[in-house]
């Protein structure tokens, strides 16, 4: 063999050598490529598929409108009502107990995600001695059982009650004097009990009358709303 033809030979092995080496290259690139995008595209699948398969069971549903009603034993509302008036204090949450508090006994869902503290801020007339405290909370409360039209109806027959009502009418601890408030206003309905009474802000009997008063309203707005739903 020619030394011609000797170089020729070598460097057409050189060129395969590299030709080889260089496809392999490729090759693992491609498959290193391939590996990865697989294992990124198992990750994502398994995250999105992750929320269907495990659903978060402790979120409920939205409740319907309007919730719902139920009668209840209105004795035990009342009660409920005034004690929690004199143990926490305020038309608001005593309104609140009676009403929302004795639905969230009798239906739980979802009147038991309503916190009754939700309406501390309705004692004195929602603080300036405006609207009394437990007109505003059942009229929140008639909302949330009755439709629109119905709820017009039902709290409009409240106000006019309450302001022709002889009241305290629920008197568990004490005899107490009797008045016609002839407004819905917190300032009016409270000074004129005050007025026939002879008594104080400050006085015991003043804060049983309107404990009494909660229990009163809370009593009459399940009475108005099983004559209307």
């Amino acid at each position: 063999m020619t030394e011609e033809l000797k170089k020729e030979k070598l460097a057409q092995k050189k060129m395969s050598r590299a030709d080889f080496l260089k496809g392999m290259g490729k090759s693992v690139a491609g498959i290193t490529l391939v590996g990865g995008m697989s294992t990124l595209l198992a990750g994502c699948t398994e995250d999105a598929a992750t929320p269907a398969e495990t659903p978060n069971s402790s979120v409920e549903a939205a409740p319907e409108w309007p919730y719902t009603y139920v009668e209840v034993d209105l004795d035990k509302a009342q009660e409920r009502a005034y004690n929690a008036y004199m143990t926490q204090g305020g038309w608001g949450i005593g309104t609140a107990e009676g009403l929302f508090g004795t639905m969230a006994e009798e239906v739980g869902y979802p009147y038991d995600h309503i916190p009754t503290e939700a309406f501390i801020n309705a004692a004195g007339g929602y603080q300036i001695f405006s609207i009394c405290g437990t007109l505003g909370v059942a009229s929140a409360f008639i909302g949330t059982v009755a439709d629109a039209d119905t709820q017009k109806k039902v709290v409009k027959e409240l106000m006019a009650w309450y302001k022709t009502a002889e009241m305290p009418i629920y008197q568990p601890e004490a005899e107490l004097d009797q008045s016609v408030s002839n407004s819905v206003i917190c300032e009016n309905s409270v000074g004129e009990y005050m007025s026939v009474a002879g008594v104080g802000m400050g006085d015991k009997p003043r804060k049983q009358r309107c404990a009494g008063v909660a229990a009163d309203v809370t009593r009459k707005t399940f009475e108005l709303l099983s004559e209307n739903l």
